[in-house]
């Protein structure tokens, strides 16, 4: 390597922004392992660019990304677990994503939260004190213009607080379980939704792209309408984890291949076929 970019490496290995820190790890890491190990090499001990250089070291003896898919753990009814997935599938665009920062998060989100819903309170008062945290304390608003990966990445929607129709509801239903709420994921074709689904009571559709609006099923097929799709009751199904991360992965193959990453959409296609063969 080039000493004077040797040199700016492990300059901003060293930033005070870990912004500018996250992107040169990615950089780094799709250099490779030699370049990695150069850099180790030429850091002084025990500094911070260090540490960073041996932390993008560390991805290169982690089982690749097509293997982690196929080795998710499982349920007895065979589903996975959407957080683990949708973190796992965060490290294709962030290699070095440090997940248990965003679980932190979502852990402190549910503690705040919690103490504002009360365990005889009516579902629709749980989903509106719900809301309120989320959409008006929290900030998080749906995105569903422009083509950016990062509204698909489950860690750069925790930091921007925007994110498609998916993404916003993976986070609703991450923090809901949390709280123990029964929320579900709704597979509504061209608009993911969620769904309030408790054992004694009302069944209550939610749009969490939408701020958390409540929805009917007439609400339902108007939205269908507006994107010029016929509705009928089966297009409302709740869906397992796996069937959700894979929709938020034909999301990401749609983003990619439009952009002109071919290497990344391949690659999705193959994540895609580790968790549920012969869709694609």
């Amino acid at each position: 390597m080039d000493p004077g970019q040797l040199k700016a490496i492990l300059s901003l290995l060293a930033d005070s922004d870990e912004e500018i820190v996250s992107k040169v790890r990615t950089k780094l890491f799709e250099m490779g392992e030699q370049t990695v190990r150069e850099v180790l090499a030429a850091s002084e001990p025990e500094s911070i660019a260090q540490r960073e250089a041996g932390r993008v070291l560390h991805l290169f003896r982690e089982p690749d990304l097509e293997d982690q898919f196929k080795l998710l753990p499982t349920d007895p009814a065979g589903d996975i677990d959407l957080e683990e997935g949708a973190f796992t599938l965060a490290k294709l665009a962030y290699p070095d994503v440090e997940i248990p920062r965003y679980q932190a998060r979502l852990d402190q989100m549910a503690t705040d939260l919690a103490p504002q819903i009360a365990p005889n309170d009516h579902p629709i008062r749980v989903i509106r004190t719900f809301n309120h945290y989320l959409f008006e304390e929290q900030g998080f608003r749906g995105r569903n213009h422009g083509v950016d990966p990062d509204i698909s990445y489950l860690n750069r929607v925790l930091d921007s607080k925007k994110g498609l129709p998916i993404a916003i509801s993976a986070i609703y239903i991450l923090l809901a379980r949390r709280l123990e709420l029964p929320i579900v994921g709704i597979g509504m074709p061209l608009q993911f939704i969620v769904k309030y689904k408790s054992s004694d009571g009302p069944e209550i559709l939610i749009d969490p792209y939408n701020k958390g609006q409540v929805l009917t099923r007439n609400e339902c097929a108007e939205i269908l309408a507006d994107l010029e799709a016929e509705f009928n009751e089966g297009m409302l199904p709740e869906l397992p984890d796996r069937q959700i991360l894979v929709r938020m992965m034909v999301n990401l193959v749609g983003t990619y291949e439009y952009l002109g990453k071919t290497e990344k959409s391949l690659a999705l296609k193959r994540y895609i076929r580790a968790l549920k063969p012969g869709i694609v």
